[in-house]
């Protein structure tokens, strides 16, 4: 006889009020061992009380884990032995007793236990009392087990399948052992869950989403075994199952977006790019990669996959542990957790003495620590993005602005980077004397762990831009810019332009320009010292520190002569100097032109003095100097002459020279230094040293008038000048009277430049750019010569081939980019004067062409230096070739199918998530303190089919989910006799003799309303979105950013118990009034029903119902819930007189029914 079922009028009447969500119960502890205690009053609360007390504090040390001072206190009979030092209890003496002596001990040097606070007084009393009882205990009492034998380090063994009552109950091997422990304990289970429920349950658990109305009504017409299994199939194979299990296992192992101050962009914690680990992830279980596979990437893809350019972004899971502030919280971080997420090992309660459970010692922990000591992250490029800037290096309390492009991995970036054991938990407590420690596990593992060989890594393992990917989207890029470049030529040569009467208004300007010029020279004025053209330095206000790098410069001999020629406009101080350091501000060689005197550095160090006079009221102003170079005296004979006279002003005169000589050191330039409210004309700057001779006499075509000569031919602008200051080339100089005819002239002559100069701007750069894309085919042919180890001759003449034409390139790209500036400052000053942009565009210009004749002049100086070379210039920054090989060794250590606890580990996550409770409790400590398994030859089981068909995931899943247990029903159906027998026997459900409930996760709430709004995007992967954006937008919940910090997760999945991204090995779900009030008056859910409404067409109130609840539960409607809701919607249509908003009041309810959140 069947149990009757529930009032469903009752519930569905209650559908419209607060939400009553399903709490989990808790999973009962294991039996109690067989051997029967003796009454408390036969051993004095030995049994009852105290056994239990010295297995919680004093075992670690006193126990079969270790024995200090040779005391076990772990039977009473060895506790009566006593310990090295003699007896511990002594029950003529209690109070002598050493056991009660350190348990009382007010001195903490002398207390026991010494970690953790002192004995409870009740604990005292009852020690004493049993002392004084002469120390009694069973006769027969086992010694604790030796660690080393613990269940969980042992390997699982596939034991044989046991026998059952009901053999044909069984679907798969894991029924056989669930139904061992039915008839363990008498029980038996419900029926199976209706086809709707089981439906509804297997989608939710697989690919997070509710089934269709479609695929609901196909099930209900064939329930068969055969059609279940083929809807698992579809549903692994789904790329939905990637994206609900990669949320499973990022909960697992603490994925979390960036956050530290995101309000100041500042990165402290993880990295903006760890999404692609994420994406990793779905990815990986979609195409069912081996879960051993899986860690061994997270851990060591770098050394392991170097080639593998998929598994790259694996290695997000180290990277999520950085903390920007102090390198030890990640090193931390990377034991702790990669301990229990892996191995279900609490590593990190070795970190400040010896673990008081497992057999891992406080150096184990800095054995563990080792692996990860050499990383460091780098962020490399990826195709359709731009190289991303390089990760900033650690600096103590920096800040990190956050990157979002490229992609981060972990590497060995200090391979000799040491461990140091220390003390107390604090870094700075290191033992130094103790030695470096190495990287290892602990002695019961130690024979599965490889030995640690360094890895020379594959090219594109240390020189990414070396990958095939990257080097196709350099080459795609610039065929893409070359075919810009034709399409601009083609545009610019398709529109000729009549220059004739420009160039007759430039001949006509240059004609006036002339004449103004020569009538100012004749009138006293300054043109240009020699030639056409002068530098022109106005330094009016600010200053201006024009200098040349002497590029070529081979040797200073004997005799080196400096000259030049120098007027002096508007006097106060300018200087010539030797630098001795620009860097430092040093200057070797002085000689000032200061308000009438000429100054220099006396010989053999830096005093001044008077070396000249000069009167500029009386136009002594334009002077021919001349500098001697005497090395070998470390002098300087400086001489000077007047313009026009025959005498020198100054004669020989010996000056200090301290040591310059450029060939030898760096940051020596010649320097012209004009200081504020100075103008001067410098002009045929000659240096002759030995066989080699420079001269800038600032003539076109090399200068052009109106230009600064930073970037030709060695000249720069020191970045101490100071504005308004500027220097130029020109050709009027201080011919001010000249002046409106040499505007008149630029003007005309810049529309004729505007006119004719972009048709040969669009042929150079097209040049240039073809050029360019020639050199990226020679480096990639170059790369992959190395890259496929080919003949050395071979690489040698690809290598010196792309380093020629990449020196072609260069030297292109800058002349090109100097004609485009030159362009574009002619249109530029073309604009009117009250233009806002005019002046802005005009400096950004000018630095741009600065830049560019920088760049042509370094070109020009690499090519004179090495004409021929192999050192070619890279795709990409470049790490060390090498790597320790201590986290592959770590890596392989964990995934090897030896490994006892990595299986185990990972089916127990998996079972926990499909049954909602796991088959070890303490999911993250597998270790002696953690939980027995409430099936362990299950576990084992399922752990070796795990190992034996190379770890696949999806196997598991399909063998879960097709299992007999798991499609059992969640009510308790059956007769009254044999449910009321299983209450009895196990109320708590502790062996899954019907199925347990559990409630969606936060994100399968949201994502299965988008759905059924016809809302959800489908789109899979990709850069993670803003939670502000999550209402607006329609992607799966776990695209959306989580971090552990205010903002970490949307203000629904706030209410609905989202991951902890600090740690999240297991779920927790909790019930709360504000859940029901989100289910009906959020804006997510005002939004959602409008839309589920629309998508259910029922012509009358009867069929919409019918059709909500197809569509809305997965189920269909009872008719007592059909009667029950048109009694809710007359009322509802009497109070809102909108049918519309009937409908949505209707979906309203359903969205707040238990079935809806609850997976049964």
């Amino acid at each position: 006889m069947k149990r009757p079922e529930p009032d469903t009028l009752r519930r569905v009447r209650r559908l419209a009020l607060v939400l009553l969500l399903y709490a989990a119960t808790t999973a009962a502890t294991t039996a109690a061992t067989a051997t029967a205690a003796p009454p408390a009053a036969a051993d004095a609360g030995y049994t009852s009380r105290l056994k239990s007390v010295f297995k919680q504090r004093c075992y670690a040390c006193h126990g079969a884990l270790k024995q200090k001072a040779g005391l076990r206190l772990d039977t009473g009979a060895l506790i009566r032995k006593g310990s090295e030092n003699g007896v511990v209890v002594e029950p003529g003496a209690v109070e002598a007793s050493a056991l009660l002596q350190r348990v009382t001990a007010r001195d903490v040097s002398e207390r026991m236990p010494p970690v953790g606070k002192p004995l409870e007084p009740g604990e005292i009393a009852a020690i004493r009392k049993w002392i004084a009882a002469g120390s009694p205990s069973p006769a027969v009492e086992e010694r604790e087990a030796d660690p080393r034998d613990h269940w969980s380090f042992r390997r699982p063994v596939r034991k044989a399948l046991p026998e059952i009552s009901r053999p044909g109950w069984a679907h798969n091997a894991v029924d056989r052992f669930v139904h061992a422990r039915y008839d363990q304990h008498g029980l038996r289970p419900v029926a199976d869950a209706p086809p709707a429920v089981l439906l509804r349950r297997v989608h939710l658990d697989l690919v997070g989403l509710p089934p269709t109305v479609g695929q609901l009504r196909a099930f209900l017409a064939d329930p068969s075994r055969a059609h279940y299994h083929r809807i698992v199939d579809r549903l692994l194979a789904s790329p939905r199952y990637g994206e609900r299990w990669g949320r499973h296992w990022m909960d697992v192992w603490r994925y979390s977006d960036w956050y530290g101050r995101r309000k100041v962009n500042d990165v402290r914690n993880s990295a903006p790019q760890i999404w692609r680990w994420r994406d990793w992830i779905i990815d990986s279980l979609n195409s069912d990669k081996s879960y051993a596979r899986m860690v061994q990437e997270m851990l060591a893809a770098d050394e392991l996959a170097a080639s593998d350019d998929s598994a790259w972004p694996a290695t997000g899971y180290l990277i999520r542990n950085y903390f920007s502030l102090n390198p030890n919280d990640w090193m931390r971080h990377s034991v702790e957790y990669t301990g229990k997420a892996f191995l279900g090992l609490t590593f990190n309660c070795a970190h400040c003495h010896d673990h008081k459970y497992d057999p891992i010692t406080h150096e184990d922990y800095f054995r563990m620590r080792a692996f990860f000591e050499p990383m460091g992250v780098r962020q490399d490029r990826v195709p359709g993005q731009p190289d991303p800037p390089p990760y900033p290096p650690y600096v103590y309390s920096g800040s990190r602005t956050a990157v979002r492009i490229g992609m981060v991995r972990i590497f060995d970036e200090k391979p000799d980077a040491k461990t140091w054991l220390y003390t107390g938990g604090d870094e700075r407590n290191k033992d130094k004397e103790r030695g470096s420690i190495t990287a290892g596990v602990p002695a019961f593992l130690e024979e599965l762990f490889p030995e640690i060989k360094p890895i020379e890594l594959p090219l594109s393992g240390w020189y990414p831009g070396s990958r095939p990917n990257i080097q196709h989207t350099v080459i795609q890029e610039q065929r893409q810019t070359v075919a810009t470049a034709e399409q601009r030529l083609k545009e610019v040569s398709s529109q000729p332009v009549d220059t004739r009467d420009l160039q007759q208004q430039l001949a006509r300007a240059r004609v006036d320009l002339d004449k103004a010029v020569k009538d100012a020279v004749a009138s006293g004025q300054s043109g240009a010292l020699v030639g056409k053209q002068s530098l022109y330095i106005d330094a009016t206000t600010g200053r201006r520190i024009v200098q040349n790098t002497l590029p070529g410069l081979k040797s200073v001999p004997q005799g080196t002569r400096i000259s030049f020629q120098l007027k002096i406009l508007e006097d106060n101080h300018v200087n010539f100097q030797l630098a001795k350091n620009t860097k430092a501000g040093l200057t070797s060689l002085f000689v000032g032109f200061i308000g009438g005197k000429i100054e220099a550095y006396h010989p053999g160090g830096y005093s001044q003095f008077v070396a000249g006079r000069y009167d500029f009221a009386a136009k002594q102003n334009h002077f021919h100097v001349t500098l001697v170079v005497d090395p070998e005296q470390d002098r300087v004979l400086l001489s000077i002459r007047l313009e026009g006279a025959r005498d020198l002003l100054v004669s020989d005169v010996p000056i200090a020279l301290n040591g310059w000589n450029p060939t030898k050191h760096p940051h020596q330039p010649v320097t012209f230094d004009c200081r504020t409210g100075t103008k001067v004309l410098v002009d045929d700057v000659q240096l002759v040293a030995g066989g080699q001779r420079f001269s800038w006499g600032f003539e076109s075509p090399q200068f052009s008038d109106g230009e600064d000569v930073a970037g030709i031919e060695g000249w720069m602008i020191h970045s101490e000048s100071q504005p308004a200051a500027t220097s130029s080339v020109s050709m009027i100089a201080g011919c001010e009277s000249a002046r409106e005819s040499y505007t008149a002239f630029k003007q005309v002559e810049a529309a004729l430049q505007t006119a004719t100069l972009g048709t040969r701007v669009a042929r150079d750069g097209l040049a240039a750019k073809r050029l360019k894309l020639a050199s990226i085919q020679a480096t990639v042919d170059a790369d992959n010569a190395k890259r496929d180890k080919a003949a050395v001759s071979k690489i040698e003449a690809l290598a010196g081939d792309a380093y020629r034409k990449q020196l072609a390139a260069d030297l292109a790209m800058a002349d090109w980019q100097i004609l485009e500036s030159r362009f574009e400052l002619g249109k530029a000053g073309a604009l009117p004067k009250d233009d806002k942009q005019k002046a802005p565009r005009i400096k950004k210009l000018q630095k741009q062409m600065a830049d560019a004749k920088k760049q042509k002049q370094d070109v020009e100086k690499k090519r004179a230096k090495s004409p021929e070379s192999s050192g070619y210039a890279l795709l990409s920054r470049v790490t060390s070739s090498t790597s320790t090989g201590r986290r592959a060794s770590l890596a392989r250590f964990i995934a090897d199918d030896r490994n006892p606890l990595t299986p185990r580990v990972a089916v127990n996550h998996i079972w926990l998530r499909h049954f909602h409770v796991p088959l070890v409790e303490s999911v993250y400590d597998f270790g002696r303190n953690g939980k027995q398994p409430t099936h362990p030859e299950l576990l084992d089981w399922l752990a070796v089919e795990l190992v034996e068909h190379d770890w696949s995931m999806k196997r598991l899943h399909r063998l879960m989910v097709t299992s007999h247990v798991y499609q059992l029903s969640d009510q308790k159906l059956g007769t009254e006799e044999a449910i009321g027998q299983n209450v009895a026997r196990d109320k708590d459900n502790f062996w899954y003799w019907r199925r347990r409930r559990g409630r969606m996760e936060a994100e399968v709430i949201r994502d299965s309303v988008l759905m059924l709004a016809g809302r959800l995007d489908s789109t899979i992967g990709g850069q993670v979105l803003l939670n502000t954006r999550a209402l607006s937008t329609g992607r799966r919940s776990l695209y959306y950013e989580v971090y552990p910090e205010a903002g970490g997760n949307t203000q629904f999945a706030e209410l609905f118990d989202p991951p902890d991204p600090g740690d999240c090995f297991r779920r927790t779900s909790t019930v709360v009034p504000q859940q029901a009030l989100a289910l009906s008056n959020s804006d997510l859910i005002q939004l959602a029903t409008a839309g589920t409404a629309r998508h259910i067409d029922g012509p009358t109130p009867e069929a919409f119902i019918r059709k909500a609840f197809v569509r809305v539960l997965s189920r269909l409607a009872s008719e007592d819930e059909v009667a029950a809701c048109q009694a809710f919607w007359a009322q509802q249509l009497h109070e809102l007189k909108d049918e519309g908003r009937v409908r949505e009041s209707l979906v309203r309810v359903l969205f707040n029914h238990n079935d809806f959140v609850t997976i049964r």
